[in-house]
């Protein structure tokens, strides 16, 4: 990796700043409906936008095992930044974002997420050496997660703002900041979500690298294409199962930020956007840590059995946030998921990287979150109705994620030995 060190190092700071800016863009909008008792109405939109992505999804890893990663990764952040200048633009004129643009806005970072990750794992195993994918995989989630989440707590503090003077309770301690903050409208929200985009285009443009894996580009039709990432995964079994159900987690994170954490700590837990930031920032510290442990403790273990522990972790956290109404085990229950998430998903991807060829890990990939997607989009989907926003109704949607990410776990103990006749990363 001696001679990319200079390419990985931009990549990761533009994956940082475009992360940045989906971020935002991702907890604003869905916290924008909870504010205007329209989560259930935003919850069936996101769902149906979800499916869609399903479709963009498959072509998305073909793209990216056909096209110069770079490339990709470039025009994925200009699509992205002209949308959400456009849109700030038109909130500017008017003096206010119509549905239409915030739904905008949303989609086309949704589907930017359908291609930014595969991209991203792709590129990174092409330009680094076998023995740096631990840590590689490490610093994406280091990089890319606490970015990510980070940003979505100031996503939540531009949309509430801070009246000064006002007390907040933050991790039981009561802080009085000195200094206000006003609100900021959606427009201008889109408008920094917009520049942060057009820097994180500069930096990719200046990556110069040298592919470490010499790929065979397969050519032919979509279809071929596609049909070769599918026999891929039908003649390893092992993998298919793995990555399918490792996953889990990742479903559960997502449609907990997205669909569930504003009904519940707006309705459940009744706190505002203080106790929101709180939880993202206590995600962020579990997914930092994760990016710091994992590799030294976990992947000194069998893959498997690390992947399985910690998606129990996950599970079972998911459960105390049901059964409970504490502020404080809600940030405990953050600061666990981040871990877990961020672990599962180094452990995960560390071995796709090893067992998956680089020709063909945009499309095994694209694969797996076709799945998550429609996992994704059932949940989202049956949170929508309208018992989960009624009182603390929305408890129950933990409880099923949980219960989800436990049986997956209990679906690769039981098929362990199976499993771990596959080698896997030490």
């Amino acid at each position: 990796m001696k001679n990319n060190r200079r390419a990985v190092a931009l990549l990761f700071t533009a994956n940082a700043i475009s992360g940045f800016a989906q971020g935002i863009t991702m907890l604003a909008v869905p916290w924008f409906f909870a504010r205007q008792n329209a989560s259930s109405t935003f919850n069936l939109l996101y769902g149906l936008v979800t499916f869609a992505s399903l479709f963009w999804g498959m072509y998305a890893g073909a793209l990216v095992d056909r096209f110069d990663r770079k490339r990709v990764f470039l025009a994925s952040n200009v699509v992205e930044g002209a949308v959400l200048l456009g849109v700030a633009s038109y909130g500017f004129a008017t003096g206010g974002v119509p549905l239409g643009g915030i739904l905008l806005a949303f989609t086309t970072t949704v589907f930017g997420y359908g291609i930014h990750y595969p991209n991203l794992y792709a590129f990174a195993q092409e330009i680094s050496l076998p023995k740096d994918y631990p840590r590689i995989t490490s610093a994406i989630e280091i990089v890319g997660q606490a970015t990510s989440v980070v940003s979505g707590a100031l996503a939540a503090l531009l949309l509430e703002g801070l009246p000064v003077g006002q007390t907040y309770n933050l991790f039981g301690a009561q802080l009085q900041l000195p200094f206000s903050l006003e609100a900021w409208p959606l427009h201008q929200i889109f408008l920094l979500d917009g520049i942060t985009y057009a820097v994180a285009v500069g930096l990719i443009a200046f990556i110069r690298h040298q592919p470490i894996i010499q790929t065979q580009v397969e050519l032919g039709s979509l279809w071929k294409r596609l049909r070769t990432g599918v026999t891929y995964l039908q003649e390893h079994r092992a993998v298919w199962v793995f990555g399918l159900f490792s996953f889990s987690v990742f479903v559960g994170l997502l449609v907990s930020l997205n669909a569930l954490m504003p009904l519940y700590v707006h309705n459940h837990l009744k706190a505002g956007a203080a106790v929101f930031g709180a939880a993202e920032v206590a995600y962020a510290v579990g997914a930092l840590s994760a990016g710091l442990f994992v590799r030294r403790v976990f992947l000194r273990h069998p893959t498997l059995r690390s992947v399985i522990v910690l998606m129990m972790i996950a599970g079972v956290s998911f459960g105390v946030a049901a059964a409970t109404r504490s502020v404080g085990l809600f940030l405990a229950f953050s600061l666990v998921l981040g871990f877990t998430n961020a672990g599962t998903r180094i452990l995960r991807v560390s071995y796709l990287f090893v067992h998956v060829p680089n020709e063909v890990i945009g499309r095994v990939n694209s694969i797996f979150n076709v799945v998550n997607v429609l996992l994704r989009t059932g949940f989202i989907l049956l949170f929508s109705l309208r018992f989960f926003t009624l009182g603390s109704n929305i408890a129950w949607g933990y409880a099923l994620l949980g219960g989800f990410i436990v049986a997956s776990a209990a679906v690769l103990l039981v098929r362990y030995r199976e499993l771990s006749a596959t080698p896997v990363p030490a």
